[in-house]
């Protein structure tokens, strides 16, 4: 059964809140020490696994250089478990910076406001931070950080038409399927970066 924390009744729930509100008033060095040594971390989607207070500042630094606004709010802080909390958050600001999540995943700053929805699992004991999994949704992310250009994606999808049916009609073994298919190559590599413009590779 879910149990619903009431605020400030307990030292968890205080620690917690101290956490985000370090994040909020940029004081990452006070949040980082809240983890414990050897506190685990991920990242979802990404499923990326990093350690200790370290790793919560490379992801606070992250953040805040794509959103130097950014405000962290609470929504739910709820107990799944003993010493397990659940923390639906909203955060929201100014893309004013690259967003970059590694694995050559970078979303080049727009000027536009965006709120995600994040979801983190907080494992807590002795008054320190063992174990955090951040999630959000990657797809609200796109929708609200990329603009893709669509009058360019016709141009680059009619080009590759033209070469599929250029290649059609090419007989094989010529030199001329093969200038074809290194065009068609890069039409198709082009198209993808209009459409994910994300990835960097």
């Amino acid at each position: 059964m879910t149990t619903v924390i009431a605020q400030d009744v307990s030292a968890d729930s205080r620690l917690i809140r101290e956490y985000y509100a370090c994040f909020n008033e940029r004081r990452f060095g006070d949040a980082a020490v809240l983890f414990a040594d050897d506190a685990v971390l991920e990242q979802m989607p990404f499923q990326r696994r990093q350690q200790g207070g370290a790793a919560y500042l490379h992801f606070a630094r992250m953040w805040t250089v794509a959103f130097p606004d950014a405000v962290i709010t609470i929504e739910r802080l709820q107990s799944t478990a003993a010493s397990v909390y659940e923390v639906n958050l909203l955060t929201s600001g100014t893309h004013l910076g690259d967003l970059d999540l590694g694995g050559s995943v970078v979303f080049k700053r727009t000027g536009s406001e965006a709120s995600f929805q994040l979801r983190e699992l907080l494992e807590i004991r002795d008054a320190h931070i063992t174990f955090s999994c951040l999630s959000f949704d990657f797809q609200d992310i796109i929708h609200q950080l990329v603009s893709v250009d669509e009058p360019k994606l016709l141009e680059h999808l009619a080009r590759i038409r033209t070469y599929e049916q250029q290649l059609r009609e090419t007989p094989a073994n010529l030199s001329r399927r093969r200038e074809l298919l290194d065009r068609l190559g890069v039409e198709l590599d082009t198209a993808r970066r209009v459409v994910r413009p994300y990835f960097s590779r």
